[in-house]
């Protein structure tokens, strides 16, 4: 584990951060998700709208689905399943929830 101050951290101006790996996110997704994800909340980066999941607009196809901004209708991620996976894609990175 690594440590380093984090300037301009949200929660404090000079914050110590641990360098760890992925699964000290295992609590906080699981948490974050709970056992309702249609009451996640989302927020668009593009028009700053925030809603519960439920109230995305979704394309859905049989394999897939397209969550659309309910405002701007701008892309918010799309998800997929693939070869016994979900495939949860955002703009930057793939989340693959194996089953």
């Amino acid at each position: 584990m690594a440590e380093h101050a984090a300037a301009g951290h949200p929660t404090t101006e000079h914050a110590v951060v641990s360098i760890v790996d992925g699964n000290a996110l295992a609590g906080l997704l699981q948490d974050a998700l709970g056992p309702d994800p249609t009451m996640v909340r989302l927020e668009c980066a593009h028009c700053s709208d925030a809603y519960v999941l439920a109230q995305a607009v979704v394309e859905l196809e049989q394999n897939s689905a397209l969550v659309r901004c309910r405002s701007c209708t701008h892309t918010l991620f799309v998800a997929q399943r693939s070869r016994g996976a979900l495939v949860v894609r955002t703009g930057t990175v793939d989340l693959t929830f194996s089953r």
